[in-house]
Formats: structure tokens, C-alpha cells, sequence
């Protein structure tokens, strides 16, 4: 019939929402009723389009599609094309190269000329090498450490490349062989290239031995390192199922192979269960040779009882490159395993019904598609004619019939008196309706079927709203330009580039407003003009009219108004109750619980989502709500104050038509309720395009037609476009877009049909009326339109306290039910504090060097763990920015509740990985001391947490804020007083390490262990040994209290950094 569409229809009848006759001769069901799964398999089956589908169980299991070329050809498509993808990722590249140029010079200027060895390398009276041997050492460790580290960006970007290929491969685009070998070499010349520059920098700016020999060694050895690190990243990211789970793994694959690289830990000194442990690492290898070949070289005095002391003395440093390379090999091979499919799991069973012969089955189809279609309804018994919901008996905005007969089946399902000899599939669910009435089965509980406007009126008919005057929205010659002075289409003479000329339309309350238009056309540059969203500065201009009820746009009036954006945006781990209670916390003035929860279910009744409060909301990672569903908890969160007024940035976008036109019937229903609704929105279905009242429809940034929604096809008649409304699948939206865009037949251009409306009766009608409607507005006016929506003199709808108070409750309930962050949180601080507190078990009076290691690398990993918060508080960025647009709460709100969940996780993790770690190991056995060491190891993972997230909100993107930690990172490593010796910096670096958080807790660890401790300097030359030592690490004179304050005051500088981000620094912009 006219306004139907044959894909529209299918998916109703699968969907429950068309009607036809019973399968039972001898079951009255009367006119019709709506069709089970069962039923319209059975109906499928018996008839003749069946065929039954052979599988051999014994068959391969492999369901992967062949791809038509053969392997070299797919290798080379995928090369050409992943450098053609590097090529153009000039954001990653350039982050690439910038960091390594600022590590590198970063090292060569704290090492600078330290790498001569023109002296004596160990110290024969504290028997400690040097602070020239130690130096040296250390930029050669530094070395391993960042080669191995400076991966850690990839992880992202490899996860997503992932994604793609699992896509592309299950398509039969290619297979795994020749995506891995792509992936082996594409990213080649990009490492060998960033790793040049790193090495170059270090090595002469050190002043490590100038011969060729050494400097290629060096540059050999460090490369060799940095691919191991970027495969074993590519089998984290091939491996893991999120790139928050790599990023989580990544820095406990480092602890374990740094500490076994011979420098943390002596050699000789390591545990007897983890003696083979130092051959499983490939940094030791490295790390052995590259101290060998400097040091043989060079020859300094006693440098053989340094290589004695780090156990280096019996080795070659080919040695190295010969272990180094088949590693590489052999992590590379992981990464092929990685991502070969995993073995199916389906399992075929022979089911009872291909025992069974079915009458009537044959193999004949007809030869037209019409007679197709005439054989699939006539297997339809007694179906009588399709009709669409269109053609329904419907109300005034499409609803749905509601005296339609329920089927036998149907009946036992709604009253759950399943028998257990019925067919009913064991995974549907047993449901019920929760409305009262004979409603059809479409519920948003998760049934089959769509709701109707007269489905959520009925929803929603007990509800009682305060009665609202509302708000029209009036504009004309609206005019918006940008500057961009090298687009062809721009001004010559200003660059101004005209996105709206002349634009003009009212939307009245209690109507529903279309914004359409093609492709470019600016509708939702419009939107966000109406809404003030839209971002002005020195490169735009604005001008024209726009009036709320005759009056300006102001604070107080936009209050009265809600924005839906087009994206959903929820945090999956909250309820759809829960995410409905802190929006009506956050947006309503009142204070009173019962009544925002009266609110909540007053919201859910108009949008029809009562029936899943319970659910959960769900994400990429978390199964939860239908599609349909989430757009509708989008418009409920942004309309939970009943706004007068309310924008929608393409509502049905991602949706089928059936649930489109679900979300909008729900939209319709708001709407008769006095709301003016304002919606951009493409080629709607019919059904749905007759929701809305009103029609603005642009062209270039024109107007090219405002009116009525029904009298748009007729309007463009007089233009020689003809709009057959009889045909088949005629659609009046397709027609106007097409005609607005020139390509509807006879093609005229877009401008014409603008110039042509400007001229024409509608046009000059609005604008005789226009002033009519004006005041009218201002006449009811008055008291009304002056009404905020929040109380005077406030700037948010709630109170800081209130903003504050829901915002930490959210964080703390959506940390709380999100369980798998922190199951892994608890197993990655339990494992590393029993690998830490195995390998540092029972330390001697001489293991100095492994005491400072454990103290230093437990403050790595309280800060490096903090990694992993990036990811999610870009996850939550996006909400952040909604609802700082939406002005329910400001910056300052944020930022203190910022790390309310966070910042508690922190404490107990570290308390759980100190109490594990320390009885373990051999440090001073007293309370004070393990005390002192859990507030500095909970003080520096704090001053971790507050700088990841200080580099999220400085960051414009996640990628950005990754490459940035570990460069950055590396400053505050390298100045802690660990890697190179304080006092060997020259004197213009000497305060730099003031500002090194990791300074601070570093020294205070090793004074709070080492000092007036008798074990490890007996007396009566405690004092003396512990000044030697202390004077050489530079921390001699200072308290360990010291480092209390100094932390705290890193945590509120970075904690300060964090606001001033927030305040000042966007990367939303419309």
C-alpha cells in the first residue's frame, strides 16, 4: 500500500508488530492476532521457500571465509596500506619523535660528559663503585628502561588496529599470516628512526667512547631491545580483551624484567627460587653487554671489580646480540599466535524437526519478484491482507490498535503457564506487562514490538504536570559565518564562510519541529544555534534574530530548555534507576528525596521506560539496554526537570525504523504535554515524519521551505516536482530531502528553490504572522518567561554541596559495581608485592644497592599503576562535557569530586601491597618504620594519580596523554636520585630535583630504612658508613619527615593544574 516499505514491513512481522490469522484450524482467534518466533518458523518451514541446510558435524569447524587473494597479494595490499596509514598519522608520528628528542636530550643533559671514565670506578673503602663507574651504569640502564617503556603508547593504537583486523578477517578480506607480517615490518622505519634520534642524543651528549664499534653496538643492542618491547606490546594488545587491561599488564611485564636486568638486583644476589628468572629477561642480556663493551673499552682503573661486582666480568658482547636477536624472533612468533582465531566452540545437533518430513516443501520459486511475494503471503493462512502501520486504524499520530486478540501461546507467555512439552525456545524469557489495558506485546521491557504514541500516552495517562504556559521559539534572518579564507566557497573578500543566510521559523509549544535538509545543509549548525551551543569567537559571526517568547535568549529562560545530544553517553555500570536519580539530583531544585524519586518514575512512565529501571545501562564492555532504550534514557536524563523547551541532535540515528519510531512516539507524547520540541533528523520512516507538526527544511544554509509537515510535498508541486503519495514505498521525507538537495527530478538548484521561497506566499504569510506571534508572546509574557529554572541568584539548578554530594555518590556506586577494575586492581598489587617481596626476601647487612632498588621500585609501581586511569577518565570526559553544556553543575564541582572513588581505591591497594611486602622482605622491624613506609608509598601514588589525571584534562585526546606519562615521567625518574646521583649534577641541575615527587618519596624511604640502622652499618661506625653512603646518594642531612609536607604539596600543585585544565582548557567545540 502507499507509504509502505517491504524492509519495514518484514521486520515489523518478525518484530510482532503485524497481525495475522492462527496456524490451529480449531483455535478461534478471532480477526487476528500477532505471530510467535515459533509460529512464523513453523509457517517458514511449510512452506515452499524452505530449504534445509546441511552441516557434516564432523566437518571443520573453521568458519573463516576464504579471501580471493592469495597471501603475497593480501601482504602487499596490507603494506601499501599501513604506510600509507603511518604516513598520515602525523599526530602519532610527531608525539613519536617529540618525545624522543626530549628523553634524549633530557638523559644527555643530566649524564652530560659523565660517560669519559677517566677515573677510578670503585671505591675500595666503602667498597661501592664510584659515583663516574655508578653514573655510567646507570644512563646504560636508562637506556634499557626507556627502550622497553617507550612502547607503551602503542598499546592503543595496536588494540584498535586489532579490532579492525578480527572484522576484517572474519570477512574473508585476508588471513592472519599475512596481517602479521605487515605488522612485522610497517612500523619498522618509525622505530629504527625515533630510536636513532634517542641514541644520537644520548650517546654524544654523555660522552660515551667515540669509537664506531661501541656506537653501533649501542645503537644495535637498544634496538633490538625496543622491538622486543614493541612485540611484546602487540601481543598485550592481541591478547588482552581492552587496552585498559594491557595498559594494566604492560607495567608488570616491566617490574619483572627490569628488576632481573642485573642492575636492581646483583646477579649474584638474586633469590634461589629465581635464579632463572635473570635468563628469561631480556633487558639482563642487553644490559650485560652494553656495560661490558663501554667499559672493556674504555679500560678505567679497577673496572674488573666493577663487571665482578654487577656479575658481568665473564662475557662477550656479541653474546648479547646473538641471545637478543632469536628473542625477537620469539616474541614476534607469540604475536603470530596471538592472533590466529581461536578454536569454534559451536557444536552442530541434529534437531528433531529435520526427522520429519514437511509437507508441501518444494524447490520451485517463481520468476518474478511479485509473484514471490503473492506464494510468501498466501503462506500466510488466513492471514488476510499485510497492512503497515501507516495503514492502521491509528490516532491522530500513528498509534497502535488495542483490541487485537492475543494468540494461545501468547497468552500462556504473558502468564508464565509455560507447559513443558511447549516449543517455546528456552532463552526467551518468561514476561509480563506491566500495563494495564489490552496493550499489544511491544513494551520496552524488551518484548517484540515498538510502542506508539497512543502506547505512551496510556503509559503515562496518571501522570500530573504542573500546568506550563511554554516557550515559542521565534527566529528570522539568521545569519552565521566562519572565517576560512582557503575554502573555495568562501567570501573573497573577508574569508567569511556563510554556513546559514537568512534562515527564519517558529516552533510553538505543544509542536514538534523538523529540522532537515541534505547532507551539509546546516541543520545542526541551527541546532545548536537555537540551543546556545554553539561555540563564538573572533572567527565567527553571528547575527539575525532569535527570540524566546519575544524575549532574548538569557540564563533564566535557557534553564526552561534541554539538549539532547546525538551521542549516548552513560556510565555503563549504573542502573537506568540509578542514572535517572543522580540527572534528577543534579538538575532539580528540590531537595527532597521522595520527590525527585517521584520524578524518576514520572519521566520513565512518559518515555516508557519504567519497565527497565533495574537494568543495567551497559556499554562496549558491559552487556546492558537495547538501542532504543538508550536513546530514550538520554532524553529522560536531559528532560528529568521538564524543561519547556527541548533540542534534539538527531534522535534516530543508529536506530532501525521500528525502534525510530518508538523514540519518537516517545518524543510526541512530551510534546503533548506543552513542550516545544525542536529535532534535527534524516529521512524519517512516514509514520514517523507525520509526528511532527512543523517542517524547516534547508538547503546550503537556506531556507527552503517552513510550514506544515503535510503540506510540504504540495508546496514543491508548483516547481514541476511531482510527489506520487500512491506509489508503493512512497516516503514524503525522501521526497522533500531529495528535492532540497537536487536530486529529485527535475533537478532544479538548491539556491533557486531558496530564492524561489523567499518570494513566495508561505514565506510572505510567516512574515505578515511574524509579528502577530511576537506579541502575542510578549503578552503572555509577564511574571512567566521571568521564572528561572533555579532560584535567584544562583548560578546551577542544585547546590555545590548537592553537586558535590551526587557527584562523589555516582563515582563511588559506579566504581563499586564495576567489578572487574577492581578485582584486577586487588590481583595486580597482591602479585607484584609477592614477586617484590620474593626476589628482596630476606635481605643481608650488604645488599645496600637491592635496599634502594626495592624502595625505588615500589614507588614505581604505585605511580606507573596510575596509568590506567587515563583511559577512564577520558571514558568519562564526554559526560563531563554534556553536563557542564547542560549547566547543572561547573568546573569547580567536578574537580573536587574528581578523585573521591579513586583516590580511597589508592589507599587500600597500596596498604594491601605494603602489608604483603614488607613482613617479606628484610627491612627494619618496627612499627614506625613500616608505617612511614606505607604513608610515602600512598603519598607518591597519590601524586601519581593527580598527574595522570592533570595530563587527561590537558590532553586533546587519550593517545596524546599516554605518550606524554611515560616522557614526562621520565623527568621525575630521572631526578630521583636513583638512576644517576644527585651530587654528580652539575651545578646549574643541582635544584631541579626539588621538583621530583619521586625525589621526595625516594629519599624518604632510603632514610627511613638506612639511617642509625645497625644491621647494615654495625656500629661503632654507624654514623660514619651511613654519612659516606648518604653524602653519595646526596640525601645526607635531610629528615625523613622532610618529604611529608613537600608531597602534599605536589599532590595541590598538581591537584591546582588539574582545575586551571578544566577551567581553561577545551577540546569540545560546536
Amino acid at each position: 500500500e502507499k507509504d509502505s516499505n517491504p524492509a519495514d514491513f518484514i521486520c515489523e512481522v518478525a518484530g510482532g508488530m503485524v497481525c495475522g490469522g492462527g496456524l490451529d484450524p480449531n483455535v478461534s482467534y478471532g480477526e487476528s492476532h500477532v505471530k510467535t518466533p515459533r509460529e512464523l518458523e513453523k509457517l517458514f518451514k511449510s512452506s515452499s521457500y524452505y530449504k534445509p541446510v546441511t552441516i557434516d558435524p564432523n566437518s571443520s569447524d573453521s568458519a573463516m571465509p576464504k579471501s580471493p587473494n592469495n597471501t603475497w597479494t593480501q601482504f602487499k595490499t596490507l603494506l601499501s596500506r599501513g604506510i600509507l596509514t603511518n604516513k598520515r598519522n602525523k599526530a602519532y608520528r610527531n608525539s613519536q619523535i617529540v618525545k624522543n628528542i626530549i628523553v634524549g636530550i633530557l638523559a644527555g643533559v643530566i649524564f652530560y660528559q659523565q660517560g669519559s671514565l677517566n677515573s677510578s670506578v670503585w671505591n675500595t673503602q666503602t667498597d661501592f663503585p664510584e659515583s663516574a663507574g655508578y653514573n655510567v651504569v646507570s644512563i646504560l640502564y636508562f637506556a634499557i628502561l626507556y627502550s622497553i617503556t617507550g612502547n607503551l603508547q602503542a598499546i592503543p593504537m595496536l588494540f584498535q588496529q586489532k579490532l579492525m583486523f578480527v572484522r576484517e578477517r572474519e570477512s574473508g578480506a585476508y588471513t592472519t599470516l599475512p596481517y602479521w607480517m605487515c605488522n612485522s615490518l610497517v612500523n619498522l622505519p618509525l622505530i629504527i628512526g625515533t630510536h636513532i634520534l634517542f641514541t644520537n642524543l644520548t650517546y654524544w651528549l654523555v660522552g660515551l667512547p667515540a669509537d664506531p664499534v661501541t656506537v653501533a653496538y649501542m645503537f644495535l643492542n637498544t634496538l633490538f631491545v625496543n622491538l622486543i618491547s614493541f612485540y611484546f606490546s602487540q601481543l598485550l594488545a592481541a591478547r588482552c580483551s581492552s587496552s585498559q587491561v594491557a595498559l594494566a599488564v604492560f607495567p608488570i611485564l616491566f617490574m619483572f624484567l627490569s628488576n632481573f636486568a642485573g642492575f636492581t638486583i646483583l646477579l649474584d644476589n638474586v633469590q634461589t627460587q629465581w635464579k632463572w628468572a635473570p635468563y628469561v629477561s631480556f633487558p639482563r642480556w642487553a644490559y650485560e653487554g652494553l656495560v661490558f663493551v663501554v667499559f672493556d673499552q674504555k679500560k678505567p682503573e679497577n673496572y674488573h671489580t666493577l663487571l665482578e661486582y654487577f656479575g658481568f666480568d665473564d662475557w662477550k658482547a656479541m653474546y648479547s646480540i646473538y641471545i637478543l636477536a632469536p628473542y625477537a624472533v620469539l616474541v614476534n612468533l607469540l604475536v603470530l599466535w596471538a592472533l590466529m582465531p581461536a578454536k569454534s566452540q559451536v557444536r552442530f545437533f541434529k534437531s528433531k524437526s529435520e526427522d520429519k518430513v514437511v509437507n508441501g516443501r518444494g524447490d520451485q520459486r517463481s520468476d518474478s519478484r511479485s509473484s514471490s511475494l503473492a506464494m510468501n503471503m498466501e503462506s500466510f493462512a488466513n492471514a488476510g491482507p499485510p497492512s503497515s502501520l501507516a495503514s492502521r486504524p491509528t490516532s491522530q499520530h500513528q498509534g497502535r490498535p488495542t483490541d487485537l486478540p492475543t494468540s494461545p501461546l501468547l497468552e500462556r507467555v504473558e502468564n508464565d503457564t509455560i507447559p513443558e512439552d511447549s516449543e517455546v525456545e528456552p532463552t526467551q524469557p518468561l514476561l509480563k506487562s506491566p500495563l494495564s489495558g489490552d496493550l499489544p506485546i511491544g513494551n520496552p521491557e524488551g518484548r517484540r514490538g515498538s510502542w506508539s504514541v497512543d502506547d505512551f500516552k496510556r503509559n503515562s495517562e496518571n501522570i500530573q504536570l504542573a500546568t506550563q504556559r511554554g516557550l515559542n521559539v521565534t527566529f528570522s534572518s539568521l545569519n552565521y559565518s566562519v572565517l576560512a579564507p582557503t575554502n573555495p566557497k568562501a567570501d573573497q573578500n573577508n574569508g567569511m564562510l556563510h554556513i546559514l543566510s537568512e534562515v527564519e521559523g517558529r516552533a510553538a509549544s505543544g509542536e514538534m519541529v523538523a529540522l532537515m535538509g541534505a547532507s551539509g545543509a546546516g541543520k545542526s549548525t541551527l541546532l545548536d544555534i537555537l540551543a546556545g551551543r554553539k561555540t563564538l569567537d573572533k572567527t565567527t559571526t553571528l547575527s539575525g534574530t532569535l527570540l524566546f517568547n519575544g524575549l532574548p535568549r538569557s540564563r533564566p529562560i535557557m534553564r526552561r530548555s534541554a539538549y539532547v545530544t546525538q551521542d549516548n553517553v552513560h556510565l555503563a555500570s549504573l542502573t537506568v534507576r540509578q542514572t535517572l536519580e543522580f540527572a534528577a539530583s543534579l538538575r532539580m531544585e528540590s531537595s527532597n528525596k521522595a520527590e525527585r524519586q517521584e520524578r524518576v518514575l514520572t519521566v520513565a512512565k512518559m518515555l516508557g521506560i519504567d519497565g527497565i529501571l533495574g537494568s543495567r545501562v551497559g556499554g562496549e564492555l558491559i552487556r546492558g539496554i537495547s538501542g532504543g532504550q538508550m536513546k530514550r534514557l538520554s532524553i529522560a536524563v536531559e528532560i528529568i526537570s521538564l524543561p519547556e523547551l527541548i533540542f534534539l541532535d538527531e534522535p534516530t540515528t543508529g536506530l532501525d525504523s521500528a525502534i525510530a519510531h518508538e523514540v519518537m512516539s516517545a518524543v510526541r507524547n512530551l510534546a503533548n504535554f506543552n513542550r516545544t520540541v525542536i529535532c534535527t533528523i534524516h529521512q524519517p520512516p512516514p509514520a514517523t515524519f507525520r509526528l511532527f507538526d512543523k517542517l524547516l527544511l534547508l538547503a546550503n544554509g537556506r531556507t527552503c521551505y517552513y510550514g506544515d509537515i503535510d503540506d510540504a510535498p504540495l508546496y514543491f508541486n508548483k516547481f514541476g516536482y511531482v510527489f506520487d503519495e500512491d506509489r508503493v514505498g512512497s516516503n514524503p521525507a525522501e521526497f522533500v530531502v531529495a528535492v532540497a538537495g537536487g536530486f529529485e527530478e527535475p533537478n532544479l538548484p538548491p539556491d533557486r528553490l531558496c530564492d524561489d521561497y523567499m518570494t513566495s506566499e508561505t514565506h510572505t504569510e510567516f512574515q505578515e504572522q511574524l509579528e502577530e506571534y511576537l506579541e502575542g508572546d510578549r503578552n503572555r509574557t509577564g511574571e512567566q518567561n521571568n521564572r528561572s529554572g533555579t532560584k535567584k541568584g544562583t548560578t546551577y539548578p542544585s547546590s555545590l554541596g548537592m553537586q558535590c554530594y551526587t557527584l562523589a555518590c555516582r563515582q563511588i556506586v559506579k566504581t563499586a559495581q564495576d567489578k572487574r577494575p577492581l578485582i584486577a586492581g586487588i590481583m595486580r598489587h597482591i602479585i607484584v608485592a609477592l614477586f617484590y617481596g620474593s626476589i628482596y626476601s630476606n635481605l643481608g647487612p650488604k645488599d645496600i644497592l637491592e635496599r634502594c632498588s626495592l624502595c625505588f621500585f615500589t614507588l614505581m609501581f604505585v605511580t606507573m599503576g596510575q596509568q590506567q586511569n587515563i583511559p577512564i577518565i577520558f571514558d568519562e570526559r564526554l559526560l563531563f562535557y554534556r553536563e557542564r553544556g547542560a549547566k547543572i553543575y561547573g568546573n569547580f564541582s567536578y574537580w573536587l569530586t574528581g578523585g573521591v572513588s579513586v583516590t580511597p581505591l589508592t589507599l587500600v591497594w597500596v596498604a594491601l601491597f605494603c602489608t604483603i611486602l614488607y613482613p617479606m622482605t628484610g627491612f627494619r622491624r618496627d612499627w614506625e618504620s613500616a608505617i612511614f613506609f606505607y604513608i610515602i608509598a600512598s603519598m607518591t601514588g597519590l601524586c601519581g594519580l593527580f598527574y595522570c589525571q592533570m595530563l587527561a584534562v590537558l590532553s586533546p585526546s587519550q593517545q596524546s596523554a599516554i605518550t606524554l606519562f611515560p616522557a614526562t615521567l621520565f623527568f621525575f625518574i630521572s631526578f630521583a636520585g636513583y638512576i644517576v646521583q644527585l651530587p654528580s649534577l652539575p651545578n646549574w641541575l643541582s635544584q631541579v630535583p626539588n621538583i621530583s615527587f619521586l625525589r621526595w618519596g625516594f629519599q624518604a624511604l632510603v632514610i627511613n630504612e638506612l639511617e642509625d640502622n645497625t644491621y647494615v652499618f654495625p656500629e661503632p661506625a654507624t654514623e660514619v658508613l651511613y654519612k659516606a653512603f648518604a653524602e653519595q646518594y646526596g640525601i645526607y642531612g635531610y629528615s625523613k619527615w622532610t618529604s611529608i609536607p613537600i608531597l602534599a604539596i605536589n599532590m595541590g600543585v598538581f591537584r591546582v593544574l588539574t582545575f586551571l585544565g578544566l577551567r581553561y582548557v577545551r577540546y569540545e567545540k560546536r
